[in-house]
């Protein structure tokens, strides 16, 4: 009887038990239910992304964007205002960005206006229509009104609905990006080989040059990327004119500027400082032209391309160098084990360099000679005499260039005779141009070449580069005169 009592007490027990936690159960489900539907309530979704073909934006102004997606969801085209813009000159990720945040968005309230009439709103007329098409064929319409009084939200209507909806700020930001931000900050894309010649011209001070891509050396390590300069001189350019013309070729804007014709001039470019002009091996010319810096930017427009816009001006170092400056313009080129001997006249001195290299400069298999006597003296800093005076012939920069000019071989001031290890001969001979330049005549024909008068007469004090050839000669042989035991010479 005792157990019989026990059960039915237990059994009691258990069913209220049961009872609470289908209570609980209950209440939890109807509770999440809720919520799912308050979620859906704050969610917007015009298409999904699956189904969307084309998306169509109309604003109150009467501008217009049509987005069309390809089979692969991937953007196929742009066109805005009747001007269509294919993929490549579209920023994939900041379209698809656009395209996701205007087609599924979150609300806030809604409510049922007190009267059809919906221009307190902003939606009769909208300020902006978002057609969505889909992929069968229906589409749905999106009506964007004004911002709220507190420009939180802005208010939102589907076509053909009375319902209105206060959507998230965000909306009305991805609606009001200026067309320009949607399009790829890479205005040309050209390879090297795609590239027969490139031309550039400043306006301000008439610097020019002219570059030529060439086949890439194989070093066997790498393909090295070679170039020829032909203009204003035919040499190799240096690192600097490498780099602003593989720029160029990639060249990347900071922003697209929207600048009207009748600006042009306040920006600079009714009259361009910087002309490029690119000209392709498919007979294609490309033009880019650019202002002077400005507030440090560059703005510019490229003839492939109506749309403005700024180049930060960190994004093209040596855009202000001087041709020479970007080029390998030493008037005469030599190296320490390319060098035998190398003969100077000066007025009436003459001397005699002789080169023999070893396994390095200090090695004393390494033989320089000055007059037959070792000019391989040194500062207790560690720089050479010998070398000072091998850099000021074959490191003498070439000032400026006048291929027009007609010069005489007459009243030479200076002449030096390199003779090389395979046998080369190379003859500089210098003629006055006035009292402060020299015209070159290399192997006695005019190169077009003119240096200043300091590449002779230059005493750069204690630094140990820019010496005129003659003052390094008479500093090495003051060197050598005044060296101690240990080929260790300071000057005073």
């Amino acid at each position: 009887m005792k157990n019989s009592r026990k059960n039915l007490i237990l059994a009691a027990i258990l069913g209220a038990l049961l009872l609470i936690l289908g209570t609980v159960l209950v209440v939890q489900y109807v509770s999440e239910r809720l919520r799912e539907e308050a979620e859906k309530d704050r969610f917007m979704e015009i298409c999904s992304d699956v189904e969307l073909q084309t998306l169509r934006i109309q604003y109150s102004d009467g501008a217009e964007m049509s987005i069309q997606l390809g089979s692969n969801r991937s953007i196929s085209s742009i066109t805005h205002n009747g001007v269509q813009y294919e993929s490549g000159r579209i920023d994939e990720s900041e379209v698809q960005r656009i395209i996701a945040k205007v087609t599924s968005f979150s609300v806030g309230n809604s409510f049922e206006p007190q009267t059809a009439d919906l221009s307190s709103y902003g939606l009769s007329p909208e300020q902006c229509r978002l057609t969505a098409t889909k992929t069968d064929g229906s589409s749905a319409v999106l009506l964007v009104g004004n911002l709220t009084s507190d420009k939180s939200g802005v208010y939102v209507s589907r076509y053909g609905e009375s319902r209105v909806y206060i959507a998230e700020y965000a909306l009305y930001q991805e609606i009001s990006l200026p067309f320009e931000d949607l399009l790829n900050k890479m205005v040309l894309n050209y390879s090297r080989q795609e590239v027969n010649r490139i031309d550039f011209e400043r306006r301000s001070n008439g610097d020019k040059w002219t570059l030529l891509p060439l086949e890439d050396y194989d070093n066997g390590v790498f393909l090295e990327p070679r170039y020829q300069v032909t203009y204003p001189m035919e040499r190799e350019p240096k690192n600097e004119m490498i780099t602003l013309a593989n720029l160029i070729l990639q060249l990347r804007v900071t922003q697209y500027v929207p600048i009207a014709a009748e600006d042009f001039e306040s920006y600079g470019l009714s009259d361009p400082e910087y002309t490029f002009t690119l000209r392709l091996n498919s007979g294609e010319t490309i033009y880019v032209y650019l202002s002077m810096e400005l507030g440090g930017y560059y703005y510019g427009y490229c003839s492939n391309n109506q749309n403005t816009f700024c180049i930060s001006a960190d994004s093209l170092p040596g855009l202000n160098l001087s041709p020479f400056e970007m080029i390998d313009s030493c008037v005469i080129h030599g190296y320490l084990d390319d060098v035998r001997t190398v003969n100077v006249s000066i007025k009436d001195t003459s001397f005699t360099i002789e080169i023999l290299m070893g396994s390095d400069f200090v090695s004393d298999e390494t033989i320089f000679n000055l007059d037959q006597r070792n000019a391989k003296v040194y500062t207790t800093q560690g720089d050479c005499y010998a070398l000072m005076l091998f850099e000021s012939i074959f490191w003498m920069p070439v000032s400026r260039v006048d291929y027009e000019a007609s010069p005489l071989l007459e009243n030479v001031e200076a002449t030096i005779s390199v003779v090389k290890t395979n046998s080369e001969t190379i003859s500089l001979k210098l003629v006055p141009n006035g009292d402060n330049e020299f015209y070159c005549f290399i192997n006695d024909r005019y190169s077009g070449f003119i240096v200043d008068r300091s590449v002779l007469y230059k005493d750069n004090g204690h630094q140990f580069s820019g010496f005129g050839v003659w003052d390094a000669y008479l500093l090495t042989n003051e060197a050598i005169d005044n060296k101690n035991v240990n080929d260790v010479y300071d000057r005073t």
